[in-house]
């Protein structure tokens, strides 16, 4: 019989609010390296939704297990993405991702 790793799934749940100032806030954040994915990912989802001139708050929390500082960025981008995109459309701000896990 082999042994299998039972680890938590981390995720990462993002949730963003418009603002009518032109500056994207993050908090909680896990770490800085993850801020600057979340503000990063922010202004480039605002810029393709031709709604650049508008600015925000994006807060990040992480859940779970441990993981990749790689992989907890990538799911911090793609969340936040998600979270603005939702915000725009007027649906549930609240998303959360999946970070793949170690190994």
């Amino acid at each position: 019989m082999t042994a299998r790793r039972h680890l938590a799934h981390c995720t990462v749940h993002a949730r963003f609010s418009l603002s009518d100032i032109p500056r994207i806030s993050v908090a909680a954040a896990p770490d800085e390296g993850s801020a600057a994915a979340a503000r990063a990912a922010a202004v480039r989802a605002l810029a393709q939704a031709g709604r650049g001139y508008l600015g925000g708050r994006v807060e990040l929390r992480t859940h779970g297990g441990t993981a990749r500082c790689r992989s907890v960025r990538r799911a911090t981008d793609r969340a936040v993405a998600l979270a603005v995109a939702a915000t725009l459309r007027g649906d549930a701000t609240g998303v959360r991702v999946r970070v793949r896990p170690l190994g």
